[in-house]
């Protein structure tokens, strides 16, 4: 193990941890260990890498901390310190490694390029910001836009309502307020005055204003094997906290995300895995303040644009995965209906030929020309388990898990205290192509405490199966979800909305007294014992 003490020669830390790592992997080391203390990270002299991260806007060179390439059987141990990012950066990325754990890291972003303001009062129809963190902004021809040192500049494009409950802040609500007529004017001191707004905030109350580009993220592992991190604390990031794409098994345990005193955390998930395989776990972990999901597992669904008899011409249509290789040869996929997203044939790859950052021409070993255009693919080899157990979801601005893998799933011993649905089976072949019609899941003795407490945002119930667009009655897009031995506090909505489920089970759960029935759509075998079994089928 590699003392980072060795390395820390120059006041460049992102310099001088180029140069630890390049070691390590040179002489083969087992791992490189920090002095705790308070490390701070430049892009100047960080490495720069071109990568395609999902679910961001990252698609070519950035900045790199800790980059680990083609490392295995290492160790990154932080020893606990905090390791501060100034300027938009991916703090730590494992690209083709193998074997290799992080822990006891704690990250931090000093400008995270989202203003904190409270509304101190009004003038006429105007009304009062005064800005209460050290968020980069200027206001240029009445227009918000937020930068850091290094030349990211983006408009404002969210505002989110930040409100006090039970001692923790939460955000109910968010708006996509962007509208061409909105003047900002810079006034004496941190103070704003806002003009032409249709948003009517109320005095005290505190906002968050936001662009809608991520132009940095945490942690990004692609094409890893066998990760481990432990101990993890993210308390800023530019976008995800940990993103995973591509990747076979990764363990996360005692992570934490947090936004210390601040109004947000990460800027979106706290994690998200794109296309993995093997087994995705987490536990032990709590997740606080983000403005998106705890966690969100998906792959993604190709729509086809042309076929002859030796292949197909496959278009990545999903909004954020631009520069993925989703496909490999000898991998399965499965073709069907965009509105009813049940597999109708089955193809085998023989080789898949990236044309540009958004097609790939698929070789197929069967005959392919009858296949129908504008069909939706889906690569069915990269079908993770995932396991989410004993963690604390709450605070945030969305949700808490989206589950979409036929991989063995298990949500087991975890708290949710969520603002909109705490569990949601969500995938689409029409707008955000993440696919993962799940086969076997079970959501077992956990605590869903009051989750859907911002009425009318973020889905219909505590835990919700979203409907496909089409269905004929005989088919069904999951196959067996089973939901037992939970317990429900609060009626801020329905607990369960179900669709498109062959086998669903509801039992053996605490509810509240006078709960309404939980409602099923197109769905197979029905087991439901809430208040005698009384249910919703439509």
């Amino acid at each position: 193990m590699v003392n980072y003490e060795s390395f820390n020669l120059t006041e460049d830390h992102c310099y001088n941890i180029r140069r630890a790592l390049l070691y390590c992997r040179e002489h083969q080391e087992d791992g490189l260990v920090f002095p705790k203390g308070e490390y701070h990270l430049y892009p100047g002299k960080a490495s720069v890498r071109a990568v395609s991260v999902s679910n961001h806007d990252i698609c070519g060179y950035n900045s790199i901390a800790f980059l680990l390439e083609n490392m295995r059987d290492f160790t990154l141990d932080g020893g606990g310190s905090v390791f501060i990012s100034h300027g938009v950066m991916v703090s730590a990325a494992l690209l083709s490694c193998s074997n290799v754990r992080l822990q006891n890291l704690s990250f931090t972003a000093e400008e995270p390029m989202r203003m904190e303001a409270e509304v101190v009062g009004y003038s006429g129809k105007d009304w009062i910001l005064r800005v209460t963190n050290d968020a980069g902004y200027y206001i240029r021809d009445g227009m918000l836009r937020f930068t850091d040192a290094y030349g990211h500049d983006d408009p404002y494009h969210y505002t989110m309502i930040v409100r006090r409950g039970e001692g923790t802040d939460y955000i109910p609500e968010t708006k996509e307020s962007f509208d061409k007529n909105v003047r900002f004017y810079q006034m004496e001191g941190k103070k704003i005055r806002v003009q032409n707004s249709q948003l009517s905030p109320e005095a005290g109350m505190r906002l968050i204003l936001a662009p809608q580009i991520r132009h940095g993220c945490t942690v990004f592992l692609e094409n890893c094997r066998d990760t481990l991190i432990e101990r993890l604390a993210v308390c800023h990031s530019y976008g995800m906290g940990v993103i995973a794409q591509l990747c076979d098994t990764i363990t996360i345990c005692g992570m934490k995300v947090s936004p210390g005193g601040a109004m947000f955390s990460t800027n979106c998930d706290a994690t998200h895995f794109v296309s993995c395989t093997g087994k995705i776990e987490i536990s032990d972990s709590s997740f606080e303040g983000m403005l998106d999901d705890a966690m969100n597992i998906h792959g993604i669904f190709s729509r086809i644009e042309q076929t002859d008899e030796r292949g197909i011409l496959v278009h990545d249509m999903h909004p954020g995965s631009k520069g993925l290789s989703l496909y490999e040869p000898g991998d399965r996929i499965a073709v069907m209906n965009p509105g009813r997203l049940i597999p109708e044939s089955f193809y085998t790859v023989e080789k898949a030929e990236r044309i540009n950052m958004e097609y790939f021409y698929l070789t197929l070993r069967e005959r392919a020309e009858h296949i129908p255009v504008l069909y939706t693919v889906e690569n069915i080899s990269r079908q993770p388990e995932v396991f989410f157990c004993n963690n604390t979801v709450r605070a945030n601005r969305a949700r808490g898990i989206l589950l979409a893998s036929k991989g063995r799933t298990e949500v087991r011993n975890n708290v949710f205290h969520t603002p909109g649905c705490a569990v949601l089976f969500e995938s689409d072949g029409e707008m955000w192509y993440e696919s993962g019609g799940t086969q076997d899941v079970l959501i077992e003795d956990n605590l869903f405490d009051h989750c859907g407490y911002a009425r009318e945002a973020w889905g219909e119930a505590v835990i919700e199966i979203k409907p496909r667009r089409e269905a004929d009655g005989i088919h069904y897009y999951h196959k067996k979800i089973r939901i037992s031995n939970n317990r429900f506090t609060g009626k801020e909505r329905m607990i369960l909305s179900a669709a498109d489920t062959e086998e669903i089970e509801f039992s053996g759960n605490e509810v509240p007294e006078n709960e309404k029935a939980n409602r099923y759509r197109n769905c197979g075998h029905i087991l439901d014992d809430l208040s005698g079994g009384r249910m919703c089928v439509q």
